[in-house]
C-alpha cells in the first residue's frame, strides 16, 4: 500500500509551525539555514566587526590569541544552538532582530566607556551614584520588556510553562551560588577533596588484599636460601612490597620445609594502607605535593545574564524581535571583549 507521506529533504526537516503564536508556544524549533546565519553572526560576524571596531576605537577588551578566539568560536556554536533551538530563533530571526543586534552591541560597548560606568557586578558596593542611577534605569527597562513578554505568553496560554521556565534558567545563578558555598567549605574542612575517591581506592585496597594469594613452597637448593615469590604481583595493586613479609625457615637440614608466611598485623596493614592513600595517583599533581583545592569568588558577568534573557523574547513581534537582537548584541560584546569567563572565579589557597 502506497505511503502517503510527504517526501521532505535533509534541510527541509525542520520544526517550524503555522499557528496563531509562529512557534512560541513551542520549546523547541529549528531551522538549518537560520541557523547557519544565526551562529554566522553570533560567533564570526559580529565578535570580528566588534574586535574591529574596539580596535579603532581603542575600547575596552582583553587581549586575545589566534587560540583564544578559536575557543570563543567554538564555546560560541554551543550557546548558538541553544539559545536558537530553545528561543524560538527558527520563527523570530530576521531582519529586526539583526538591526537591533548591532544597536546593542554597539550601544553597550559605548556605554561601558563612560568613565562612571566602568564598573563591574561584583563590585556593586563601591559603585557611584551615577552608575547606580543608570544601572537602576537599565534594570527598570528590563523589568517593563519582561512584563509585556509575560501578557504576551498568557495571552498565547502558556504563561504556565513561561515563568516557570524562567525561574528554571535562573538556575545558573542560584546553583552556582550553591555550589560556590560548598566548594569553600570543603576547601577549609576537606583538604584532601571530597573523599570520595579516597573512600573507593580504600574499598579496593582493604579487598585485595584479602583476596591475595598465599606465597609458594619452596625449598632450598645445595644449601642456599630460597625466597618465596608472591604468585600475586604487589605492585599492580598499588600496594608497598612491606606489606608481605616472607620469612626464611629453609636450612640444609630440613630443604623441603616450606617457608612460613607472616603476615602483617592490623596496625602494620593500616599504616601501609593510608600511606598509599596519602599519594593518589593524579596526572595534574606530583606526587606527595598539596592538592590544587582553591576557593571561588561569584563573578556575574553581563554575558550570561542577557544570553538568559535571550531564550524569553521568542514572540513574533517587532518589540519581541528587537528586544532579542538587544539582548543578543550585549551578549556578544561580553563574549567578544573578554571571553566566555566562569561565574566562579577560583583562588588558590
Amino acid at each position: 500500500m502506497a505511503s502517503d507521506a510527504i517526501d521532505i529533504g535533509f534541510l527541509d526537516g525542520c520544526f517550524l509551525h503555522t499557528d496563531a503564536d509562529h512557534g512560541a508556544s513551542t520549546l523547541v524549533s529549528f531551522h538549518f539555514v537560520r541557523f547557519i546565519l544565526f551562529a554566522l553572526l553570533l560567533t564570526v560576524v559580529g565578535p570580528f566587526v566588534y574586535r574591529l571596531t574596539a580596535a579603532f576605537f581603542d575600547l575596552e577588551r582583553d587581549f586575545k590569541t589566534v587560540a583564544d578566539h578559536f575557543d570563543d568560536v567554538t564555546s560560541g556554536l554551543i550557546y548558538a544552538y541553544l539559545v536558537f533551538t530553545l528561543g524560538n530563533y527558527a520563527h523570530t530571526f530576521g531582519w529586526t532582530t539583526l538591526l537591533f543586534y548591532f544597536v546593542g552591541l554597539f550601544g553597550y560597548s559605548a556605554l561601558v566607556e563612560v568613565p562612571f560606568l566602568r564598573v563591574s557586578i561584583p563590585g556593586w558596593r563601591s559603585w557611584s551614584m551615577r552608575a547606580w542611577a543608570v544601572n537602576l534605569v537599565g534594570v527598570a527597562l528590563v523589568l517593563v520588556a519582561a512584563g509585556f513578554h509575560i501578557r504576551w505568553a498568557w495571552k498565547a496560554g502558556f504563561l504556565q510553562w513561561y515563568l516557570p521556565l524562567f525561574v528554571l534558567a535562573t538556575a545558573t545563578l542560584w546553583l552556582t551560588i550553591c555550589v560556590q558555598k560548598l566548594n569553600n567549605y570543603c576547601t577549609d574542612n576537606r583538604p584532601h577533596g571530597l573523599g570520595i575517591e579516597r573512600s573507593v581506592r580504600k574499598i579496593a585496597l582493604v579487598a585485595l588484599w584479602r583476596i591475595r594469594p598465599r606465597s609458594k613452597p619452596v625449598s632450598a637448593n645445595a644449601g642456599r636460601p630460597q625466597y618465596a615469590e608472591s604468585v600475586y604481583e604487589i605492585g599492580s595493586l598499588g600496594l608497598s612490597q612491606n606489606s608481605l613479609h616472607m620469612e626464611q625457615t629453609s636450612s640444609p637440614d630440613s630443604p623441603n620445609q616450606p617457608l612460613r608466611d607472616t603476615r602483617t598485623s592490623r596496625e602494620e596493614r593500616t599504616t601501609i594502607i593510608n600511606e598509599q592513600l596519602t599519594n593518589l595517583h593524579y596526572l595534574n599533581v606530583r606526587t606527595g605535593r598539596p592538592l590544587p583545592v582553591c576557593k571561588c569568588q561569584l563573578h556575574l558577568h553581563h554575558w550570561q545574564i542577557f544570553y538568559i534573557l535571550a531564550f524569553f523574547t521568542r514572540f513574533d513581534r517587532f518589540a519581541s524581535a528587537a528586544c532579542a537582537g538587544l539582548v543578543l548584541g550585549i551578549f556578544t560584546q561580553g563574549s567578544a571583549a573578554y571571553g566566555y569567563d566562569a561565574m566562579l572565579e577560583r583562588k588558590h589557597v
